[in-house]
């Protein structure tokens, strides 16, 4: 039988669709699933700020009254305001091993959001540039580090079968202890920035850190704001994301540079949680201490960039070269550090890309962000 999609209206397919991944993928060791918790309220207007200025529409595909498949179509008014585009997206797709659930899937997204006035659609987005997004199309064997997706080898079939197409990949690039050598001109290099002394460098900590957090959400927003896919965060989200992020930093990897008293650069590296969210199976209970304590070892040897910002004025001045120098210098005095990746970078951010190779990172994985006309 064909399978049947129907728009979320009740708990009960509320729930069915936030399960689906579980019944899914949980035979896959790499599939890393958030908490439940923390996804119900993402996917919850009036709960999470995301939705302030945006709106969606939940779908679940069922066959023979069991969901088999996903998707969330969703319109980021504030993102289109900001880039003055009529983009609407898919994201939280989720899907059996068969093409007519799939199309049918993306047909239900495309329809609500011609519906909407949107002329494209792109993703998956999960909602935004600014959360989980990507679908992985290289690098399948290897587990997913924080709040970076992981998806079965069929998928990118499923979604190219319907005539989606490449707008844009993400790449992760991986730097592993035993590799930290950069070439001698560019240590070279890093020497004489350090010896003309032009900026000073400050790294987080406990009674600063809430303040901390602004100033690179500050960074990110100059540093990012003509990048391909920008979204910015509204105050609510920048709000949540400082909670998010103090509960889960270690602040001898998170550094601030400054020419004077202005901040001129930053990064934030999170230690992996993965290993411990795969172990918790999205749900916190009475043994939840007891997996982090398993798995402590594993979430501090390795860790995610997952903040990089430099403020235009001072692209030019060597600063990326002193914040991977001072990542890695930092890892060296950790001997249960073992690798960090830089995820994500834009494919045509190709300073970027070279920077993260010279510095010795190989490219692991490549995420995929994909786009369809809504008149075709």
């Amino acid at each position: 039988m064909p399978p049947r999609v129907i728009p979320v209206r009740s708990s009960v397919d509320f729930n069915a669709f936030v399960d689906l991944p579980f019944e899914l993928h949980a035979a896959s060791p790499q599939w890393t699933p958030d908490l439940r918790s923390e996804t119900v309220s993402l996917l919850t207007p009036g709960e999470h700020p995301f939705w302030a200025c945006a709106r969606r529409e939940l779908f679940l595909a069922l066959r023979q009254g069991r969901p088999v498949g996903r998707i969330a179509a969703i319109v980021d008014d504030k993102y289109n305001a900001y880039a003055g585009l009529a983009c609407g997206a898919f994201g939280f797709f989720e899907c059996e091993d068969d093409r007519e659930t799939a199309h049918a899937l993306l047909d239900a997204a495309r329809d609500w959001l011609r519906g909407q006035g949107m002329t494209f659609m792109r993703g998956p987005l999960n909602p935004s540039t600014n959360y989980t997004c990507g679908l992985l199309v290289q690098g399948f064997h290897l587990p997913p580090t924080i709040m970076m997706p992981w998806n079965p080898t069929w998928y990118p079939e499923l979604l190219e079968s319907w005539h989606l197409r490449k707008e844009q990949d993400l790449l992760a690039y991986c730097i592993r202890r035993e590799e930290f050598t950069p070439p001698e001109q560019l240590s070279a290099e890093v020497a004489r920035l350090k010896a003309e002394a032009r900026f000073s460098c400050r790294v987080s900590g406990k009674d600063t850190l809430a303040e901390d957090i602004a100033i690179m959400l500050d960074l990110y927003r100059d540093s990012w704001a003509e990048n391909w896919g920008f979204a910015p965060l509204s105050p609510g989200e920048a709000e949540r994301l400082v909670r998010e992020l103090s509960a889960v930093m270690d602040p001898e990897f998170f550094v601030l540079f400054f020419h004077g008293r202005e901040p001129a650069a930053g990064m934030v590296a999170l230690p992996d949680m993965a290993p411990l969210l795969r172990k918790l199976k999205g749900r916190l209970g009475p043994t939840a201490l007891w997996h982090w304590w398993r798995t402590r070892a594993q979430t501090r040897a390795g860790y995610r960039i997952i903040l990089f910002g430099i403020r235009q004025e001072y692209r030019l001045l060597g600063l990326p070269l002193l914040l991977l120098d001072y990542l890695l210098e930092k890892a060296r005095e950790h001997p249960r550090f073992q690798w960090v990746e830089g995820s994500w970078v834009l494919e045509d951010n190709v300073a970027v890309d070279e920077l993260i190779e010279d510095f010795c990172g190989r490219l692991t994985k490549r995420y995929r962000i994909y786009r369809r006309d809504l008149e075709s």
